[in-house]
Parts: C-alpha cells; sequence; structure tokens
C-alpha cells in the first residue's frame, strides 16, 4: 500500500503563495482561506496529477452583491488549478452540508488562513451538520461514477479510488455521524477482508499510473460498490434545518465587514438591506402567515434591518425601504422598536411570526421579549386599525359604484360661461357663436376669483396653453375692446377631478383581480372586512390570553367573510359585538397601561451593541 506523501514543498508553497496573492489583486478580494482539495488531498495523486487550489474569499470593494458574482473561476496555469466561493456562497453551502466544502475545511494541506477562520468555520460545520445530504452528496457521486465509468471493458485506477473514496465518505457519516476524514488512508479502516485486501493492491498500483492509464475491473471492489451505495440510508440521519441557523449571520458579519464599508443612506435599497450583514430578521407575512390565504394570494413579506453603526445619528436616516407595490418592505430597527412602542399591529405580529414563515433569524432578534410590549395600549392600536379596514372596505365601494372614465377630462369641460341666470359649458358656447377658442383672447376679471372676459373678432393668444393644456393664458386687449362672454374655470373641481382619476387608474393597475371580483359580488371589500374581524379577535385575545395568535384557529369562518359569502350589515353587528367585547376585556386585564418606555429604549441599545 503506498499514499502520497501529503507535504507540499517549500518551494511549491511559494509559488502557490505568490498566485493567491495576484488572484487578491486581479479580483479585488481578500483570499481568507486557501487549500490543496483532490487526489493530493486524499493521498492517492497521481505523478501527473495537478494542484486543485481552493479558495474562499471576501470582496474588498463595497457593492450591492459583489462584483463578479458568487465565485471566481480560474484557467489552468501550469499546473495550478485553483477556485473559490466568495463568503456568502461558502456559508450558504455549508449550511447545506456541502460535501466539497467540508472537506475543503478539513483538507491536511492548507496554504493560507486569516487568524481564526478554520477553527469557527470548521465549529460551525460540525454545529450545522446535516447527514442526511451528505451522505446523499457522496452516495450520489459514486452512483455516478460506478454508472457511467466503471461499466467498461477497461477502467481507470482513478475512477476505482475515487468511487471507493466517495462511498466510505457516506459510511463514515452513517457509522460515526460526523464529517469524515479528508485523507483516504484513515477511510480504509472501514474495509476488511478480501476488499480491504484488493483495494491496497489497487493503491500499490495506482501510485505508478498516469491519470488515464486502463486496467482490467477488479469484481471484489465492484460487489462492495454495487452493495453500499444503493442500501438504504437510515431514517434517524439528521436533516437541514428549517429557517438556517442563527450563528450563520454572526459568521457572515465577522467575515465580510461589508456594513462598516457602507458609506451613505442612499445606497441602501431593498435588495441590498435584505443581505445578512444587515439584515435581523425576515417572514412571510400577510395571509400566508395568517392561514387565510388561497392559491391567487400574494407573497407578502416583512422584515428588519440594522442601520450600520457609523450612519447611526448623522442628518440622513432611512425608516423603511420596500418594493413598488409594498408587497416586500423592510423596517429599520429603530423604527420597529418605536412602532413596537405604541404597540403597532404589524410590529406586535412580527415577534410572534409562526415558525414555517420565518425565513431569516438572526440572534440579535432572540433579545426581544413579546410580554414587554403587550399593554393595554392594544385595545386602541388593534380596534383603530380595524376600524380603519372598514374605511378601506367603504373607500372601495365606492371606486366599484364610481368608476372614473378612461380618459381624463381637460379643464376646459370645467371652464363656463355666464349667460342669463345660469352658465353654459364653454365648449357648447364658442361652438354655438363659431368662436375659434385657439385665437380668442382672455382677461383676468379684477377682484374676481378663476373669472375671465372672453374676447374674439382678432388674433389673440388662445384660452389654454399650447404647452400645458392645464393651464389658461391671458392676452393683451384694447382699452376699446368689449368681452363677448364672461367665464368661470372652476379650477377646484378640476383638481379634484385630476386626483380622483389618477387614484382610480393606479388603482385599477395594481388591483388584485381575484379580490376585485369577490367585492364586485359581494358590494363590498370582502378581504378588509376579514381582517376587521381578524384583528378584533387577536386584540381580545391579547386581553385575555396575553398571546397573539398569528395563524389564525377560525379560518373557515374567515375565509367565508373573504369570499363574500356573508352580508355586509351583518358582518357590520358582528364587528359592533366584537368591539364590546374587547373594551369589556381591557377593562378587566391586568397588562401595563404602556410597555416601558426606558426598557424599549434599554432593549434597543442592546440589540444595537449586539450588532456591533
Amino acid at each position: 500500500m503506498s499514499f502520497v506523501d501529503l507535504s507540499v514543498s517549500g518551494e511549491r508553497r511559494e509559488e502557490i503563495r505568490v498566485f493567491l496573492e495576484e488572484v487578491e489583486r486581479e479580483h479585488g478580494v481578500q483570499v481568507l482561506y486557501a487549500c490543496e482539495s483532490g487526489s493530493r488531498a486524499w493521498g492517492f495523486a497521481s505523478p501527473d496529477s495537478d494542484y486543485d487550489i481552493r479558495f474562499i474569499y471576501q470582496e474588498k470593494e463595497a457593492s450591492d452583491f459583489g462584483g463578479e458574482g458568487d465565485t471566481i473561476e480560474l484557467p489552468i496555469e501550469n499546473d495550478l488549478d485553483a477556485g473559490g466561493w466568495n463568503v456568502d456562497k461558502a456559508l450558504g453551502l455549508l449550511q447545506k452540508s456541502n460535501g466539497a466544502l467540508i472537506e475543503w475545511l478539513h483538507s491536511p494541506i492548507v496554504y493560507s488562513e486569516v487568524d481564526g477562520f478554520l477553527d469557527e468555520w470548521r465549529g460551525l460545520a460540525h454545529k450545522v451538520l446535516a447527514e442526511w445530504n451528505l451522505v446523499s452528496h457522496y452516495r450520489g457521486h459514486a452512483r455516478q461514477i460506478l454508472e457511467k465509468k466503471l461499466k467498461e471493458a477497461s477502467v481507470t485506477a482513478k475512477s476505482y479510488l475515487y468511487a471507493l473514496r466517495t462511498t466510505l465518505c457516506a459510511e463514515w457519516v452513517i457509522r460515526y455521524r460526523t464529517h469524515p476524514p479528508v485523507p483516504f488512508e484513515e477511510l480504509l479502516c472501514l474495509l476488511s477482508g478480501e476488499v480491504r485486501v484488493a483495494v491496497d493492491d489497487l493503491l500499490s498500483r495506482k501510485s505508478g499510473l498516469g491519470e488515464k492509464d486502463l486496467i482490467d475491473p477488479i469484481p471484489v471492489i465492484d460487489r462492495f460498490l454495487r452493495k453500499h451505495i444503493l442500501s438504504e440510508r437510515p431514517d434517524d440521519l439528521s436533516r437541514m434545518k428549517e429557517g438556517g441557523y442563527p450563528e450563520v449571520s454572526s459568521i457572515r458579519r465577522r467575515w465580510t465587514g461589508r456594513a462598516a464599508r457602507i458609506s451613505d443612506v442612499a445606497s441602501l435599497n431593498l435588495r441590498r438591506v435584505k443581505r445578512d450583514d444587515l439584515l435581523l430578521f425576515r417572514s412571510i407575512a400577510g395571509s400566508q402567515a395568517y392561514g387565510t390565504s388561497h392559491s391567487g394570494s400574494d407573497v407578502d413579506y416583512r422584515g428588519v434591518f440594522a442601520l450600520p453603526q457609523q450612519l447611526l445619528g448623522g442628518l440622513e436616516s432611512l425608516d423603511q425601504v420596500q418594493d413598488e407595490r409594498g408587497d416586500d418592505v423592510c423596517y429599520e430597527l429603530g423604527k420597529v422598536l418605536a412602532m413596537l412602542q405604541k404597540n403597532n399591529p404589524n410590529m406586535m405580529e412580527l415577534m410572534y411570526m409562526p415558525e414555517d414563515c420565518v425565513v431569516h433569524r438572526y440572534a440579535v432578534w432572540d433579545i426581544l421579549k413579546p410580554e414587554d410590549f403587550l399593554s393595554k395600549k392594544c385595545e386602541l392600536s388593534f380596534a383603530n386599525y380595524a376600524l380603519g379596514q372598514v374605511k378601506k372596505a367603504r373607500g372601495l365601494n365606492k371606486k366599484i359604484v364610481n368608476p372614473e372614465p378612461e380618459e381624463r377630462m381637460g379643464l376646459i369641460d370645467f371652464c363656463y360661461v355666464l349667460e342669463g341666470q345660469g352658465a353654459k359649458p364653454l365648449r357648447e358656447w364658442a361652438d354655438e357663436r363659431g368662436i375659434d377658442l385657439e385665437s380668442a383672447g382672455l382677461v383676468k376679471a379684477s377682484h374676481a376669483p378663476n373669472t375671465y372676459g372672453v374676447y374674439a373678432g382678432q388674433a389673440y393668444r388662445g384660452v389654454f396653453s399650447s404647452k400645458a393644456a392645464d393651464e389658461l393664458i391671458c392676452s393683451s386687449v384694447g382699452k376699446e375692446a368689449r368681452p363677448e362672454a364672461w367665464m368661470v374655470a372652476n379650477m377646484d373641481a378640476y383638481k379634484k377631478h385630476c386626483k380622483a382619476h389618477k387614484e382610480y387608474w393606479s388603482w385599477v393597475k395594481h388591483r388584485n383581480v381575484d379580490r376585485y371580483q369577490t367585492s364586485q359580488v359581494a358590494g363590498y371589500d370582502a378581504k378588509n372586512m376579514m381582517h376587521t374581524l381578524r384583528l378584533l379577535d387577536v386584540a381580545e385575545e391579547i386581553a385575555r390570553e396575553g398571546l397573539i395568535r398569528v395563524r389564525r384557529p377560525n379560518v373557515e369562518f374567515l375565509m367565508r367573510v373573504r369570499s363574500g359569502e356573508m352580508d355586509y350589515n351583518d358582518l357590520l353587528d358582528i364587528a359592533e359585538q366584537k368591539m364590546a367585547s374587547v373594551r369589556e376585556a381591557y377593562a378587566q386585564c391586568s397588562l401595563p397601561e404602556e410597555p416601558d418606555f426606558a426598557k424599549t429604549n434599554e432593549t434597543l441599545m442592546e440589540m444595537r451593541a449586539f450588532i456591533g
């Protein structure tokens, strides 16, 4: 049996060091860790094997998502085959127990390491180990080799050793419930009898063979591979934790330092604050969280981020960022605590989100204690919010009943000529008299707002500006000229129409079609009425039970309301009854009048100190 010496000569190490420095300069990165991967690290490299250099890096310059993506792939230079992943990608893969990354972190050949990197990352790899994923990774590779490269009349020793190594790695995880050793030699303790003899012989032959040299199949090894690759995995293997691991955010912050490189608030858009160096918490919200969603429901997200310390206290501030429709919103930590102090329903719900809705939680979020914020102010905040939903329902009714025309009216439609005891539309008046408004003239009347004399018979400047049709234009007229009539421009009505038209068609553009159609059938905004009743239920639970159930237990009833099955007046009666019950509950409850301001302030400072 023969293994390759896992040491690398000082001359080669110096060559690799210079090579990695050049990578840092050319790509604007810092290499945090570099190692040997592949056959040299495993201990069965051929004489002509490349050096497989793998590294983890961080970008030196601040950017939205890194300048070159999350991977650096380099062409083979001499016999140096190098590539790396940035911290974000590496941590994402580590949470999935990616086999390749785990091997990098435990390679016996380390070329460079920033102080403390390996200890922390190896500790995380152990903590988040998903045995099921790792066994799947190794057996998947072994199966591919078995099916594609070990069925030929002649095969390579390299293919056998690769299949054996991955198969034994899977068996190691199953037997010892930890990541397998990287050197192949340490895996051989899993073999015995004729299989061990055959593998020892293969290793002796491999040391003198090239990468592509062929050998005859080895039946005893073939049988061993098929038996273990195709066997069932134990059901008790650990799985990846849903929602991820809070420790990952802490490590990401330490090994990227991106928050410290943000120089101004203007660079913080929604995409940027959702990076883990700023993001503290993110959850699916709305109907998906309440349990009242249907096939056509949008998916809403609510999150919390923290401004970097160097931007706090400056003239620039940032309370929240969101997408165009408001489906994805992130609030700054300071605003969140201020809103919790006021018992804002949306913020209160964030602390009670169902675990299956939470997509990101940094450890600092656990400093928040929901019970510190429950108070009698919830009676007003939740109930008033509920009443606001009723107003929204009625507001939608107005839009349904009073649609705006597709084409907005012009200012001319709000101009009237005084005639007799009444007034006549300007356009109608001009048509009757054959007056061309483009060559007519206006003179503003003194002491009479929005009243004008209309002049004709000469080439005046016109009634409306050629540059802006919603502006009147005045002309100069001779002293002897007499107006044809007096015109009043109802500017207040025109502005009101323009606002209503804009709001209506903006609503049409962004409305949920299914929700609109349901509202047309029901005669009210059924979704808002559902939220009204939901909020009143939650308000009462806070007073009587001291908690918030985001996932509602009466989903069936709420869905009937949402579908528009119930009469609007009946729902208003139910809401009034619930309101009375809420008032009674808060009159009897022992909750404090409001959250302790000093404690809320202390919590905010503690969270900011934790973030650093």
